[in-house]
């Protein structure tokens, strides 16, 4: 296989086909609205298939890692993937209503909402730390951010707006004036930053190395 075909020849694809689906957003016309979709349907079949090529994927790192660690956690962490998507899909498949099924919906509901809360409720843990040594007092800026954290926190708990109300119309100003417009102006450069690294992909200029270990 020539190097054109393994490295050149799906860089010029993704290239061509990231334009057609981009166009269109600037310049409206039947054609390429129609481009756009019929790109957008072959993106729904590959990510389908890429379902399957992560589950392989998958695989391959869990036994990597078994690999490292035969202790008891490693066989729990092993086996605990499978044994949740047997779980969940013989279970939609196995009771009437399928998803909408009222044994479906308990498990839905009692185990996987309670995993993606705790999953979720990680990272705060990581929010608290960044928090505890943003508002470590060494610049204006620093004092600024504990300050209208510190009025915003306060006027989210009940006793602290009674005995001080006039913590209400300060929360509020700090979250529809100041929190805004600093929220807008990072939207704004996480925006400019995804069309950056997006053309720089679609150029073939964007390396990303990912080591399998």
């Amino acid at each position: 296989m020539s190097e054109f075909v393994r490295r050149e020849l799906p860089l010029v694809l993704i290239f061509i086909c990231g334009i057609a689906v981009l166009v269109p957003f600037f310049f409206p016309h039947p054609f390429l609205n129609a481009v756009k979709a019929e790109l957008g349907n072959w993106a729904v079949i590959i990510r389908n298939v890429t379902i399957f090529l992560g589950l392989i994927y998958m695989s391959f790192s869990q036994w990597r890692s078994l690999q490292r660690d035969k202790s008891m956690g490693g066989y729990i962490y092993f086996v605990a993937p499978y044994l949740a998507l047997v779980l969940f899909v013989g279970t939609a498949l196995a009771f009437p209503g399928y998803i909408n099924s009222a044994q479906y919906q308990w498990l839905y509901q009692n185990v996987y909402r309670a995993q993606v809360s705790m999953y979720v409720s990680l990272p705060l843990f990581y929010c608290y730390s960044a928090a505890y040594r943003a508002f470590t007092v060494r610049s204006i800026e620093a004092f600024a951010l504990m300050l209208g954290g510190m009025l915003y926190t306060l006027r989210q708990i009940p006793l602290f707006t009674y005995l001080f109300p006039v913590l209400l119309p300060i929360g509020e100003w700090i979250m529809l004036v100041p929190n805004v417009g600093g929220g807008r102006g990072a939207t704004i450069a996480v925006g400019l930053a995804a069309i950056v690294v997006g053309l720089r992909t679609l150029a073939g200029r964007e390396v990303t190395t990912i080591e399998v270990r």
